[in-house]
């Protein structure tokens, strides 16, 4: 996982995206391809094509993984349904959390174990502050870009010393993953993992770490010959507009490789079979869509803000929020913009006290897996679909661009019966 070299410490101030609760749709402006991060569109503009791919090399992970640590991942399921009283998850869902558990010891263990307590424990402060105050947010997260491009992230990718499957590693990976703020919910999963193989005698806990350390590996060659094609603006983006930013808050965020975005589009694939079936039992749908999804010629969005969410109401004939909004009222469903990724938890609050619903998320790809995990500990019947490319003007571009995805994909995702079987 080769990391961009990191540019000189100088402070932006950003934009003012979260205050205005979204992009302001005056800003947008139409895509073009050489500014897209990622794009699941082929040409003609559709990404039919990458549904067909992620599935088929989702269909070939699971195989792998299953044949290299299928005993361990049994093992781990029945350890945290008996021993940690977690609800059953698929197999692949596991499967999932081994392959974080392989990206996270493969790219991030060195950090961890160069990071200082005091650095680590104030960023982790700082996390928690912004969430429990928002007015301090501003100040917590300028301090926290600091921490970050001064200690947490000049040794990413760095090998850590000594036994690379030692067991005594994970503590301190998990606290360094809980202390940038943007792994909250995988440092979850690794912790349970730990537990799980804390009951193991050592050398079999080595060989599972091994074994995870390893399928990630064989993943990132394998994905990005599958995937890869979907990702090609990542390396451009980090090396060009990524290089020349400075200290912000969204450095780690926006600072990922290639494989962490094929490791969302199979975990969105994964997850979405394993969450199914509970989706199909729910008389009613929801679909959670972010405020990017505005159209660049709004001239001023007049969306309605309501107790559940925004939500459209039909201002601009060509705007994409307006046209699935039709489209799922037709089946029945409800469409809700969401300001911004930080504010994801708090709507979903809301959705955990409605139980009858089932709630489908629309979100940039580094964004579905923490948003998977979220919701499946939250005990939300949900499904994910990606954007098809980002453009949100705080992290991905200064101009903005009006985000999209693929509607045939939402609607065959909402309809009642279109699921695959759980593995």
């Amino acid at each position: 996982m080769q990391r961009p070299i990191q540019s000189r410490p100088e402070l932006t101030e950003g934009t003012p995206v979260e205050r205005n609760a979204g992009l302001n749709p005056d800003a947008v402006t139409p895509c073009t391809a050489t500014e897209l991060v990622y794009d699941l569109r082929q040409a003609g503009g559709a990404s039919h094509r990458f549904y067909t791919d992620v599935s088929a090399f989702s269909d070939r992970l699971l195989d792998e993984i299953d044949h290299r640590a299928g005993a361990a991942i049994r093992a781990y399921a029945r350890h945290v349904q008996t021993r940690l009283n977690e609800h059953p998850r698929s197999l692949g869902e596991y499967s999932i959390e081994l392959l974080t558990l392989g990206l996270a010891l493969a790219g991030y263990a060195g950090a961890a174990e160069r990071t200082r307590g005091a650095p680590r424990s104030m960023a982790r402060m700082l996390f928690q502050l912004r969430r429990r105050l928002p007015l301090i947010k501003p100040a917590a997260d300028f301090l926290r870009s600091l921490i970050t491009r001064l200690f947490l992230a000049p040794q990413i990718d760095r090998a850590p010393a000594g036994d690379a499957y030692s067991l005594n590693r994970l503590p301190s990976l998990i606290r360094w993953l809980q202390a940038t703020g943007e792994f909250e919910h995988e440092a979850t999963r690794l912790n349970n993992w730990h537990s799980f193989l804390c009951t193991l005698p050592a050398i079999e806990a080595a060989r599972s770490i091994e074994a995870g350390v390893n399928l990630f590996h064989w993943f990132e060659r394998e994905a990005d010959r599958a995937l890869g094609g979907y990702t090609r603006g990542v390396r451009p983006f980090l090396a060009g507009p990524y290089s020349r930013r400075g200290c912000r808050e969204d450095q780690l965020f926006c600072g990922r490789q290639p494989v962490e975005y094929h490791l969302s589009m199979v975990a969105t694939e994964i997850m979405n079979r394993g969450l199914r079936q509970q989706f199909d039992r729910k008389p009613h749908r929801v679909v959670l869509v972010p405020t990017c999804m505005r159209s660049a010629k709004a001239g001023g969005c007049r969306a309605r803000a309501t107790e559940m969410g925004l939500v459209c109401t039909a201002c601009n004939p060509a705007c994409t929020v307006n046209q699935i909004t039709r489209r799922m009222r037709s089946l029945g469903a409800r469409v809700y913009l969401i300001p911004h990724s930080t504010g994801f938890s708090r709507w979903l609050e809301r959705w955990q006290r409605a139980p009858e619903y089932g709630v489908v998320a629309a979100a940039c790809m580094l964004n579905i897996l923490p948003g998977g995990f979220e919701m499946r500990a939250r005990g939300i019947a949900s499904q994910c679909v990606p954007l098809d490319y980002p453009g949100c003007q705080k992290h991905w571009s200064t101009k903005g661009i009006s985000t999209s995805l693929n509607q045939d994909r939402l609607v065959q995702i909402v309809q009642t019966g279109a699921s695959q079987p759980a593995r």
